[in-house]
């Protein structure tokens, strides 16, 4: 049986760097029982067995308390030796470690709330354990070629005792804060068009665009709104195409992360994958990916296929493209970045 906790988004997450001027780091930590409610999904970390003797647990235990400003006690102490991510098993350097904390002053307003801790900074060792959470995360990174990632939820199996980390990639590793987690609402459409990085078809896409839906509706002016439409279409498109094809719990990652390296995943014979999104109005078989999306597919070259629809505002036509299929595809170059590096700047 699989045992699934999801967590808060901004829970835990590795390799994002912090653009912001204090604050928002990862919270560590999920709420189970709060103000008469329960999380009916996290309370099922109750069902999963400790798998640590009473004396280490007693003494993990007391060192998660030592140092507490209010008073608390450890229900809970969970360590698991055997590590995945994303369906992959990874060779964990150490245990990694999670607890669940209880608020037991009565004067205290949170008085009974319960949360399931996680910290990146938790050691313990002794001579029948070993925790690190931090080197754990170290090697789920460097499975994932150390790009930046969010954990989604932890996935316990009660068969195999393999905890699993669902985790999404967000970018590439020290991507701003800023442009993972949008804070402000409203700002999610700006922010997605800020950094499309199908912007620069303009050339290619308008004639065909302009004959599917006429002249006068389309221009510079709403070129955008056009672009984005389309977008949408390509993705309704994609997403049937993958479940005819059997994939499972497929998610579309951009609509949370709009400067996702791909756009959607999904699960095929328990292991995730992604597809990158690309589409066109013309019924040429071309589309553009920039460097570093380029690089992605290079790391995951057999989890990651580019689905290019098109004739999207015609009569869409799905056509998949494996990693060495583009591979051996013709390749042109769009810009180059010029950079003054050492000399006079003056």
């Amino acid at each position: 049986m699989q045992i699934r906790l999801p967590i808060d988004t901004k829970s835990l997450f590795f390799n994002i760097k912090n653009d912001n001027e204090a604050g928002h780091t990862a919270t560590v930590s999920t709420p189970i029982r709060q103000y008469g409610g329960v999380d009916e999904d996290l309370v099922k970390v109750f069902k999963i067995d400790e798998n640590v003797d009473v004396v280490s647990k007693e003494a993990i235990a007391d060192k998660l308390v030592a140092k507490s400003r209010a008073e608390a006690k450890i229900v809970k102490v969970l360590v698991f030796d055997r590590i995945s991510v994303n369906g992959e098993a990874i060779d964990a350097p150490a245990s990694f470690c999670m607890y669940v904390r209880e608020e037991t002053a009565a004067s205290n307003v949170h008085c009974g709330r319960q949360k399931l801790h996680y910290p990146m900074s938790l050691k313990y060792s002794d001579s029948e354990v070993e925790v690190n959470n931090k080197e754990v995360l170290k090697a789920v990174a460097e499975k994932l070629k150390n790009y930046a990632f969010v954990v989604e939820a932890f996935e316990y199996n009660t068969d195999t005792g393999i905890l699993n980390f669902d985790v999404t990639i967000v970018g590439c590793n020290g991507i701003p804060y800023s442009k993972v987690f949008i804070n402000r609402r409203g700002v999610g459409g700006k922010f997605s068009s800020v950094f499309s990085d199908e912007a620069v078809s303009y050339d290619a896409e308008i004639i065909a665009m302009r004959q599917k839906l006429g002249y006068r509706n389309v221009g510079p002016d709403n070129f955008g709104v056009v672009l984005s439409r389309n977008r949408s279409i390509a993705g309704e498109v994609t997403e049937r195409y993958l479940l005819k094809s059997g994939c499972v719990a497929i998610k579309e990652t951009t609509v949370e992360y709009p400067y996702s390296l791909y756009d959607l995943e999904y699960f095929r014979e328990g292991i995730k994958h992604y597809t990158i999104i690309r589409f066109t109005s013309t019924k040429n078989l071309y589309f553009n990916l920039p460097c570093e999306k380029i690089r992605f597919c290079a790391d995951f070259p057999d989890r990651v296929t580019v689905v290019l629809v098109s004739d999207v505002n015609g009569k869409p036509r799905i056509n998949e493209y494996s990693v060495s299929e583009m591979n051996r595809m013709s390749k042109s170059i769009n810009s180059v970045c010029y950079e003054l590096t050492g000399g006079n700047y003056e």
